[in-house]
């Protein structure tokens, strides 16, 4: 396949670098310093093993540079960068073209879908975690590399399988298809916003707040009101849903954090809004009460505007 990766961070940059040792034809997008370095001498891609490898790449700042349309675009810039994305990647999407995103929270898919035909769109989730150490070197972070994609609404289709076999082809073997994406979509909400807001506002890791008491119950009430708004807009969330991501969160190492929380500390735009703002806002029209992610909400959105985290 041809494919094009939409935001060569540490997701997008991955998961493109083990297409392309596959042998597809992959074409990167990227910006300043992380592209200069791709174009100069590769992208390095560095494994939990210790491992490394230097593979030259073919790099660009827009897709209309690379010229012709794609087979797969991955969609993997920062979900406050999509609407510019959308544009950019619309003049490369052809009749045959599939556009997956994969951006943490809930809403890729509507806000794709203002620019895009929707029957381009498939909806994506992933729980890998890799980021950029330094331009043109992407460092893996978590043992997982699994990725769920599925048609938005409906059976599991022939591009979707021809997507994951790619995957599994690449290594990337857990990587999967499913027919409800909707529930993989708000499972990784419920285990990601919760930990993203509250070890933001806190600065620490994941288990200096999972082992207090009132911090654990802090993040499961959290969860449960992230599932009453996702109950409440029809998604699939049963009691296992709960028990599944309870379970991810007791599972994390002790060096867990949040690349929310990273960007806050590093001064960086932050996806506040995707995350918490979007449990508060789904809840207010849902008229679903969500105090704790209202709480948290205000004190990010005021930290993060006090120094042009968010617009």
């Amino acid at each position: 396949m041809r494919i094009l990766i939409m935001g060569s961070g540490g997701i997008g940059g991955y998961y493109g670098a083990r297409l392309l040792k596959a042998g597809h034809d992959v074409v990167f997008t990227a910006r300043g310093a992380h592209l200069e370095a791709m174009q100069a001498r590769g992208l390095e891609i560095r494994e939990r093993d210790g491992s490394s490898e230097i593979l030259p790449v073919t790099a660009v700042r827009f897709p209309l540079d690379a010229g012709g349309t794609f087979d797969l675009i991955l969609v993997a810039v920062k979900a406050y960068d999509l609407p510019e994305a959308a544009q950019a990647i619309a003049p490369v999407v052809g009749p045959e073209t599939t556009v997956v995103p994969l951006q943490n929270g809930v809403d890729s898919v509507d806000v794709l879908r203002e620019v895009i035909d929707v029957e381009r769109i498939l909806a994506g989730t992933t729980v890998l975690s890799a980021t950029i150490v330094a331009p043109g070197v992407i460092e893996r972070l978590s043992a997982t590399t699994s990725a769920t994609i599925g048609e938005p609404f409906g059976p599991i289709s022939a591009r979707v399988q021809k997507i994951v076999r790619a995957l599994h082809a690449a290594g990337l073997t857990d990587c999967i298809a499913t027919d409800d994406p909707q529930r993989a979509l708000w499972e990784k909400f419920m285990f990601l916003a919760p930990l993203a807001s509250l070890n933001s506002a806190t600065g620490l890791p994941t288990v200096h707040i999972r082992s207090v008491p009132e911090g654990l119950e802090t993040i499961l009430a959290r969860q449960r009101e992230i599932r009453a708004v996702g109950q409440a807009e029809g998604v699939n969330l049963p009691d296992e849903s709960a028990e599944k991501v309870e379970r991810m969160v007791m599972g994390l190492t002790d060096r867990h954090t949040t690349s929310m929380q990273r960007d806050f500390a590093a001064g960086k735009r932050v996806e506040l809004e995707t995350l918490a703002g979007s449990v508060v806002r789904r809840g207010r029209k849902r008229n679903v009460p969500t105090p704790i992610f209202t709480a948290v909400y205000a004190i990010l959105r005021a930290k993060a505007l006090s120094y042009g985290g968010v617009s």
